[in-house]
C-alpha cells in the first residue's frame, strides 16, 4: 500500500494502485518514487506559500501586532546578554551655537514592520520520500538543521498559547510606547493551524494526483 503523510496530521492510502503495481513490476519502483516525490514537492510548496501569505485559504491568521517583532528581538538579545536593555532614546545636541548641550530625545513608539506570523518557518518546510516504506512525509520533518525549538513553536502556534506579562516585560512595553493596563496579565496568541487545514483542503486531490502521476510515469518508461 502506498501512503503519504502530512506532518502526522493526515494520511492518504492509495489502495487501488496495487493492481497497477502488479501489472508493471519492472517500472513500479521508479513510478512510485516519481509520483510520491512530485506530490510531496507540490504539498511542500503549498505549505510554504500558506505561511508566506498569512495562513491557508479559509483559515487566514490575524496579522502580528506591530510591537511583536520588537519584543522578539529584545527577547533574543536578552537570551545572549541578560543585562541587555532596550533603549528608546538617543542623545542629541540642543541649544544655540556657543551654548549647546546634549539632551535626551525619546522615541514616541518603537514598531516593527513584520506583520506575517510564522514567516521565518517557511524555510523549514520539507518533504522526504522513504523508498523502503514507499511513503512521503511532508511538513516540519526532523532532518537537517531543523531544531527541536522549531517543532515546539509549530505545535504552540497550531494550538494557541498565552504569554505571562512580567514586571520586566511591562516596563519594556512602556519603553516601546505600548503601555498596558495593570489588569492585563498575559498576551493571548490565537491558534494558527497550518498543516491540518491544507491536508483537509487537498485530501481528494492528493489521491488523484498520485494516481495520475504514477500512470504518466509508467507510460513514459514504457516508450
Amino acid at each position: 500500500m502506498l501512503e503519504i503523510y502530512l506532518d502526522e496530521r493526515g494520511e492518504v492510502a492509495i489502495e487501488n494502485m496495487e493492481i497497477m503495481l502488479k501489472a508493471f513490476p519492472q517500472y513500479a519502483d521508479r513510478a512510485i518514487s516519481s509520483a510520491l516525490s512530485s506530490e510531496g514537492d507540490r504539498l511542500r510548496d503549498l505549505i510554504k506559500t500558506a505561511i508566506q501569505t498569512g495562513g491557508p485559504d479559509g483559515h487566514k491568521w490575524e496579522k502580528l501586532n506591530p510591537h511583536t517583532g520588537v519584543l522578539s528581538q529584545v527577547k533574543a538579545a536578552k537570551g545572549k546578554d541578560p543585562k541587555y536593555r532596550l533603549k528608546n532614546y538617543k542623545k542629541v545636541w540642543r541649544g544655540k551655537k556657543g551654548s549647546k548641550w546634549k539632551g535626551t530625545e525619546y522615541k514616541p513608539s518603537i514598531l516593527s514592520t513584520k506583520t506575517a506570523p510564522m514567516a521565518k518557518l517557511a524555510g523549514a518546510v520539507r518533504y522526504n520520500y522513504d523508498p523502503a516504506d514507499k511513503m512521503v512525509n511532508v511538513g516540519f520533518i526532523r532532518a537537517g538543521n531543523i531544531s527541536e525549538s522549531v517543532f515546539k513553536l509549530v505545535r504552540m502556534q497550531a494550538k494557541g498559547f498565552s504569554t505571562k506579562i512580567t514586571p520586566d516585560s511591562r516596563r519594556m512595553l512602556f519603553a516601546l510606547g505600548f503601555p498596558i493596563k495593570k489588569s492585563t496579565t498575559s498576551f493571548k496568541t490565537p491558534p494558527r493551524p497550518l498543516i491540518e487545514p491544507i491536508f483537509r483542503q487537498e485530501e481528494k486531490d492528493i489521491m488523484r494526483n498520485i494516481e495520475k502521476k504514477f500512470m504518466s510515469s509508467i507510460l513514459r518508461y514504457m516508450k
